[in-house]
This record gives C-alpha cells, structure tokens and sequence, in this order.
C-alpha cells in the first residue's frame, strides 16, 4: 500500500520557553491523535511504553496513547528514513512528525534537511516551524542570545507562552517586537499547560509554511514601541509590475553571495515577465528555490511579494537589488515599493 507523505513541525524555543511541557502533554495525555516526536534524547518515559527499537545512537518507544517517541543523537535523515520503513511495514503507526529543536541549537540545519533532501520528499513534507517565546522572561534573552533570535527568524508562526504570568504591557511590546523581527510569521498567545487540545493543534499544525504551489502572508506589523538594536532584520518587498527573469536571478544570486550564513528565510510569490503562473520562493540558509505554483488569474493583480528575514540584513541594499528588478515603464519609472 502506497502511503501519503506525512506533514513534519519543528518545534524550537529558548530554554524554558515550554517545549518540555507541551512535548510532555503530547506523550501523556489522550487526545486521539498519532504523533512521531523526534528529539535529541528523552529521560524517563513516565506513562506505558513499549520498547520498538534500540542501538548505540537511536531508541524507538510505542505509548499507550498511541504517540511514538524516538530519540535521535545521530543523523536526522536516517532516523526519519527509518521511521517511514516501520511505517510502511506496519510496525508503527503516525500521522504527524513533531521535531523538538535543542533549545541551544540554531534550528536552520533542520529545516533545510527538508529542502535538500530530495528523497525525503516522498515520505515527508514540513509544515512549517513554530517557535516558543517566553513571555514572562524573553526581554533578559533577546538581545544577547543569537540562537534565540534565529529561532524567531526561522518561525513560520511564534507561540508567546506564560503571557498570562507576565504584566499585558509587556506581553503587547513583546508582540509587537517579534512580529516586526519576522514579517512572514503569525504571532498569538497559548497556555501550554491548560489549553484544550482543539486549540493547541490548531496553533502548532495546519501552518503550511512551506508549500511549493503558495505562500501564506501575514500582515505587516507596526514598528515597535520600545527601541531595540535588533539583529534580526526582516525585510518585505512588493512589485505591482512583472520582473524581469534575469535581473532576478542575479539579484538573489548576489543575496546568497553576500549573506552566505546569515540569510535564514526566504519566501514569496513572484509575477515574472514570460511567465503564465505564479513562481513560489522558499529557501532557508541561503538555499533557495523556485517552483512553478497556479496559473494567474485574467482578473487576478500581478503582484510580487517577497519576504526576506536574517541576521545584520542591510535592508536599502535589499530593496534596491529587488527593485532593479522591476523593469521601467513608459514614463521611465519603476513601481516598486517595500511593503
């Protein structure tokens, strides 16, 4: 029987921003759904398990609750390669895989596994990346801490956790700031303890952050009130004219060129000259790539809109590579603009 590729979240957040607490309501609770969790390596597996599988580097264990939890210190691929094969042979059973990032660790290796892997493809494809925040402490870490800045850069949707222990003003500038840090993901609040099951799916699944057809937009946010020398620079640009196929070649070219390690998260919907459909961009850590997505419509406004997120960004030099994009029109002008 030929089984459908099956969706995968990445889970990352700072030390203590939940993870731990939302991983382990997934292990223990019933809420009839079936998940493999992949983490680097778990304790005490405190609810009925049976051991499937265990070598030097990988173990595999079947809750009561129908969840599969593996624990992987070697190679990400071939832990889920693995996965599969016991799930094509009927010895386990999952719908979803939930990958729990260290909350040390830059989370953009992971995610481009999906990207460059192209044999995965067949098994798996991710949904999206969803990070924690903590609401109550972020502000003593966001500034210092790059691996917490790449974890919200990476993020298609940001989850503040204990907003409801944290003064409202500082959960609203809390917002406000990771929204702007991140132009392409959503941001809300979530109880991780006590919220019903309905809504934690509904906030960590269903991202479709990395569709090859579309790209969901979320709306720009307002600048911050509160001044930040923020590292993370989000930078959104929008052409209502087709570009020109060639100078947007060279201008991503010489995006990955000049940020070869900085440039974490690429995605956008493109209108190019010669073209009858939507190009679709997703690229993270300077791979990037372009797939063919729907057909434009006759009535349908061609428009381009790009989202480019990474670290010590120089955004003017961003907009005027894009808008050298844009071809002039009769009256010798360009309209593009940033969003």
């Amino acid at each position: 029987m030929t089984l459908i590729a099956v969706p995968v979240t990445v889970l990352t957040g700072f030390l203590g921003s939940g993870k731990t607490t939302l991983i382990n309501r997934i292990l223990r609770e019933q809420h009839g759904r079936r998940f493999a969790i992949i983490e680097n390596e778990f304790g005490e597996i405190g609810v009925d398990a049976q051991l499937i599988y265990r070598d030097g580097t990988e173990t595999i264990v079947e809750l009561a609750n129908g969840c599969v939890c593996c624990s992987v210190r070697g190679d990400l691929v071939r832990a889920l390669t693995d996965l599969a094969t016991r799930r094509d042979a009927n010895a386990i059973a999952f719908d979803h895989v939930l990958i729990e990032a260290s909350g040390m660790a830059d989370p953009g290796p992971v995610i481009r596994t999906f990207l460059a892997e192209t044999a995965l493809l067949t098994k798996y494809y991710l949904d999206g990346v969803v990070a924690l925040v903590d609401a109550l402490h972020a502000h003593r870490y966001l500034d210092t801490a790059p691996e917490a800045q790449a974890q919200i850069g990476y993020a298609d949707r940001i989850l503040l956790t204990k907003a409801d222990a944290a003064p409202a003003d500082r959960v609203d500038a809390l917002a406000a700031r990771v929204a702007h840090m991140n132009a392409g993901a959503s941001v809300r609040a979530i109880d991780v303890p006590r919220a019903p099951w309905g809504e934690v799916f509904e906030d960590l699944f269903e991202v479709k952050g990395y569709q090859f057809d579309r790209v969901r937009f979320e709306p720009l946010a307002p600048e911050p009130a509160a001044a930040h020398s923020e590292h993370v620079v989000s930078v959104a640009f929008s052409a209502d004219q087709e570009l020109d196929a060639a100078a947007l070649d060279r201008a991503l070219l010489r995006l990955k060129e000049r940020y070869p390690d900085t440039l974490w998260r690429v995605k956008g919907v493109l209108a190019v000259r010669g073209s009858r459909r939507q190009l679709v961009v997703q690229g993270v850590q300077g791979l990037v790539q372009i797939h063919p997505g729907t057909i434009w419509r006759p009535y349908e406004p061609r428009r381009s809109r790009l989202v480019i997120i990474g670290r010590d960004l120089d955004p003017a030099w961003i907009q005027a590579e894009l808008r050298a994009c844009v071809p002039a029109d009769v009256s010798g002008t360009s309209r593009a603009r940033p969003d």
